[in-house]
C-alpha cells in the first residue's frame, strides 16, 4: 500500500483528537475490532480498553502533542516514528520517543504496535521542539 492521503488522514485524525482530548474521536479512527499492542507491557488492548488508556492520557497530562513525525508506507498501512511532548500538571515538559506500526483497513486503524520506552524520557524545550534526534535520558544513541 503507497501512502495515500486517507492512510495519512486517518493517523493525522486520531493524534489530533488525542492532542484536543477527544478519546471518542480518537476511538472513531479504529475499527471496531482493532487491537492496540503496546511494547512496554506486551498486552493485547482492544478498542474499549485503549480508549481508557487515552482517558488516563488526556487525564494526567494538562497538553499533548505529537511532533517530528516521520513516516514510511508498508504493505497494508505505515510505521511512524514521533515524539509525544506532555505537560503535567505542575508544568513540567516531557517527551518521549515512538515508533509505531500501523495496520489501516479501508479508512480506519486495525492494528497500531507501540514502542516506547518509558524510562526514557527527556525535556524539551516547548512542546513543539522536541525532536527525536535527541539523545532522550539514559538512552543510548548511535
Amino acid at each position: 500500500m503507497t501512502e495515500t492521503s486517507a492512510t495519512t488522514n486517518v493517523i493525522d485524525r486520531l493524534f489530533g483528537a488525542l492532542e484536543r482530548g477527544d478519546v471518542a474521536a480518537a476511538q472513531a479512527c479504529l475499527t471496531e475490532d482493532a487491537v492496540i499492542w503496546h511494547g512496554f507491557d506486551r498486552i493485547r488492548h482492544d478498542r474499549e480498553s485503549v480508549g481508557k488508556d487515552w482517558e488516563q492520557l488526556v487525564a494526567n497530562f494538562a497538553q499533548r502533542r505529537f511532533v517530528d513525525v516521520h513516516r514510511r508506507p508498508t504493505p497494508d498501512g505505515f510505521v511512524q516514528q514521533h515524539v509525544m511532548s506532555v505537560r503535567t500538571a505542575t508544568g513540567i515538559l516531557l517527551a518521549w520517543p515512538l515508533c509505531v506500526v500501523v495496520t489501516v483497513r479501508g479508512d480506519r486503524i486495525a492494528r497500531i504496535d507501540e514502542y516506547i520506552d518509558r524510562a526514557g524520557h527527556f525535556t524539551p524545550d516547548d512542546l513543539e521542539s522536541a525532536s527525536s534526534r535527541s539523545a532522550p535520558t539514559g538512552s543510548m544513541t548511535s
